[in-house]
């Protein structure tokens, strides 16, 4: 009997010990996903530029008195029912005290590329999803950082001290679930929901939480009485399917709190640069429009050289008076940053696409393709004299940087003062 329990005992321990590496495994194979989101971006880098700011209702987007919209309100603002995409017009009715300001695409990728430097110190895996926003996934990096907590913590103190903006951060096994905490906590929170607890979490919020519901989905599960998501939750799969297709089978998954997509590291040059403008009136008068597309390209291209990239493909953007909006590509033959070529084909999609029947609103030029080198076929007639043309554009640009964007222009890129 000794004998017996003797084995018996030592098989515990092994059991044991199995079960306790096994557990250990478990948890290191957890993912452990952050989704880091900037609170007010655009404000938070204009208050860095302007302590004044601070406190203030501050408003980016450019003239009250023009057509475009809001692009972001700071907090202040925001308590006035100030929103993104609002009318500037209405956002003035709201808080006339508020402080409008234009913005500049440029600072504002200059203290993203920032914080992402931040973010890629901590994993390799940080998939952007905005300038202002990213997952960063730090599975397996625990035990180069330390607990899952704290290292959250850290990214937070440093973009504070590094940049001197406040993120707010979610924390979770999945993208899903991290990006609906860290919205639940803005301004400067973080929140994290302990694996096995997301559909618990979810439960209780309003379905218009889920990322991909938007207002009008929202407003229609609510006719059936769907407010919730744990009311979502109890929706059959097989309804949900036969109601909405494969849309059906994503929004069973994710009132569970489910979601397998994987965190994505992307290049940072897998991004694109843009640029439109509202029209102070709509305009048929291609004179005018093709001179704001010259500017556009002239900004674009400028940016392009600024971050020592190259654009391979060029997109033109058009919204007419009723707001029906056409967008045509174009590939070129090889990568440039010259503006004279992107306006080149860039202005071919315009007159092609144009038609003076109706008016336009909104026009815009988007740049993507993006790389670090030139990508160039042989060409026995290309021009031999690529080092005179770097000169050139070297020189604007530092004429630029010295006196300011509109120092010096192109004469078809003058038609206002218009900054975007």
């Amino acid at each position: 009997m000794e004998k017996v329990a003797i084995v018996g005992f030592d098989f515990l321990c092994v059991l044991c010990v199995f079960v306790v590496k096994v557990f250990s495994l478990w948890v290191n194979e957890l993912r452990n996903i952050l989704h880091v989101d900037m609170d007010a971006f655009f404000v938070s880098v204009e208050e860095v530029l302007d302590p004044s700011l601070r406190g203030k209702p501050v408003i980016v987007g450019g003239d009250p008195n023009g057509r475009g919209v809001v692009a972001a309100a700071s907090y202040a603002a925001r308590k006035y029912g100030i929103h993104s995409a609002m009318p500037l017009g209405r956002a003035r009715r709201l808080c006339p005290s508020s402080i409008f300001l234009r913005g500049s695409h440029r600072r504002y990728a200059e203290f993203s590329r920032r914080i992402f430097d931040v973010l890629r110190s901590y994993s390799p895996l940080v998939e952007p999803m905005s300038l202002d926003e990213a997952f960063v996934d730090l599975s397996g990096c625990l035990r180069l950082h330390g607990p899952l907590q704290d290292t959250a913590q850290q990214i937070r103190d440093s973009i504070r001290e590094q940049v001197g903006i406040n993120a707010s951060i979610g924390i979770a096994s999945n993208k899903l679930v991290a990006k609906v905490a860290s919205a639940g906590v803005k301004p400067n929170g973080m929140l994290w929901i302990v694996p096995g607890m997301e559909r618990r979490f979810l439960a209780p919020l309003g379905v218009e939480r889920i990322p991909g519901i938007g207002p009008k989905s929202a407003a229609e599960l609510k006719r059936m009485g769907v407010r919730t998501v744990a009311q979502l939750a109890d929706l059959p799969l097989e309804w949900l399917e036969q109601a909405y297709g494969k849309w059906g089978t994503a929004l069973y998954f994710k009132a569970r709190g489910v979601c397998e997509r994987l965190v994505v590291a992307e290049e940072e040059d897998s991004r694109s640069i843009s640029r439109e403008t509202t029209l102070e009136e709509d305009s048929f008068d291609p004179q005018f429009l093709e001179s704001i597309l010259s500017y556009l390209v002239e900004k674009s291209a400028g940016q392009l050289r600024g971050e020592n990239l190259y654009t391979r493909s060029v997109t033109l953007k058009l919204r007419y008076s009723d707001f029906k909006t056409v967008t045509r590509c174009h590939t070129l033959r090889e990568s440039t940053d010259d503006d004279g070529i992107v306006f080149h084909a860039v202005s071919s999609l315009f007159r092609k696409l144009f038609t003076r029947r109706t008016r336009v609103r909104l026009i815009g030029v988007s740049l993507s393709s993006l790389s670090r080198s030139r990508f160039q076929q042989s060409d026995l007639f290309a021009p031999a004299e690529p080092e005179r043309r770097d000169r050139l554009f070297r020189g604007i640009d530092h004429i630029r940087g010295k006196y300011g964007f509109h120092s010096i222009l192109k004469a078809g890129s003058i038609f206002n003062e218009d900054d975007k």
